[in-house]
């Protein structure tokens, strides 16, 4: 956005009506909040993926083992003690 365009904005934004005002509050807030939603899942979406290949790789050493499912759960269980559910699930292999 340019900065012509900013101050434009801004002016506006001065001169609008109280109702006008909160109608954009609420389209940031929202718009803000979709944007975290979106960052938010990416990233757990990435360490998932970040965790599921560390065992992969330096656990099972890219093999498919019949312990690993037991090492999936102890890992799972350990962080879920500690950051909460979303790592008691069971993570799949990554190739």
């Amino acid at each position: 956005m340019s900065q012509k365009s900013v101050i434009e904005r801004e002016k506006k934004e001065v001169l609008s009506t109280p109702a006008q005002l909160l109608k954009d509050l609420r389209l940031m807030i929202e718009e803000n909040r979709q944007a975290v939603a979106v960052a938010v899942n990416a990233g757990m979406t990435l360490l998932y993926w970040q965790v599921g290949r560390r065992i992969s790789t330096e656990v099972l050493n890219k093999e498919r083992a019949e312990y690993g499912k037991q090492i999936v759960a102890s890992v799972g269980r350990h962080l879920s003690l500690e950051y909460g559910k979303g790592f008691n699930k069971k993570l799949k292999k990554i190739p």
